[in-house]
């Protein structure tokens, strides 16, 4: 089951749109819950009423309803979808206009619900939230609760296009459709540029694919940046193997004459062949 959610405005277009035949093959009014409409002029017209003493340009939620091809919903099971997307959109019951239609198009069935901000009540508009992943959580909610199919999700589509037969991913459950195309099998080697790859047959991710093949891309340095050197305030005195730190530069460049320490002087840039130093 799939949940569209829109919020929009235009209680004329609305009406038009709900009751035009069209393209469908069926229009049914399932529900009108203001009591003195007797059609769905008289109730948009009323929710034009309610929202015009406020300043929402934009009263009017708008969701539509799509179950699978296969799939057919009763009223009662439309109305606690309804009901459940009223708990999670913030709308208390009773407190807010709303409209259900049931359009059947291609012989698939849909319902439109539309209901208005505008409170009864307070008069104020209620702002739905993040209505779009509201509306998948009742999805997956209702699914589980009504018995219903779930469709594919988007990724593993895109991850069947990409294969080379496009036929049903292994390891994945029942309840997902599947892409109905002829099966070709796919080499396990493949040669581009002279070299062979294997193909990885391991499952990746969620869903048990094979790897797809990518041809090899130009080599790329990895650039290391260097920061701030740790040492960077410490005494020179401080920097050598042997740590004196209670020397100063001076002091440790004589006691390196005196001594014959060449490699600390070297430390320095003085360099001094050992077989011409003189301490």
């Amino acid at each position: 089951m799939i949940i569209k959610s829109h919020i929009r405005g235009g209680y004329r277009a609305a009406a038009d749109y709900l009751k035009d035949q069209g393209l469908n093959e069926k229009t049914r009014i399932v529900e009108i819950s203001d009591p003195e409409a007797k059609n769905l002029d008289d109730a948009f017209h009323n929710m034009w009423v309610v929202a015009g003493c406020t300043k929402a340009t934009k009263p009017l939620h708008h969701i539509s309803i799509n179950p699978m091809k296969d799939e057919r919903l009763t009223d009662k099971q439309v109305l606690a979808i309804v009901e459940r997307c009223e708990q999670k959109y913030g709308y208390k019951q009773f407190h807010h206009q709303r409209v259900i239609i049931e359009h059947v198009k291609d012989g698939r069935q849909h319902f439109h619900v539309m209901w208005n901000r505008v409170s009864l009540m307070t008069g104020r508009a209620v702002w739905p939230g993040q209505h779009w992943n509201k509306s998948k959580q009742v999805c997956r909610e209702m699914e589980k609760e009504l018995g219903l199919k779930r469709p594919m999700p988007r990724r593993v589509k895109r991850a069947l296009k990409r294969l080379p037969n496009k036929g049903r991913v292994r390891g994945t459950s029942d309840r997902y459709q599947t892409l109905k195309a002829p099966t070709r099998p796919i080499s396990r080697q493949q040669s581009i540029g002279g070299r062979r790859r294997i193909l990885s047959s391991r499952p990746s991710g969620r869903y048990s694919t094979p790897a797809p093949y990518y041809p090899s891309r130009p080599f790329r340095p990895t650039i290391i940046r260097k920061g701030r050197r740790k040492d960077q305030n410490i005494p020179d005195s401080e920097k050598m193997y042997f740590r004196r730190p209670e020397m100063s530069t001076a002091e440790l460049i004589a006691w390196a004459f005196e001594t014959g320490n060449y490699a600390v002087l070297a430390s320095f840039g003085i360099y001094i062949h050992p077989e011409n130093f003189e301490p």
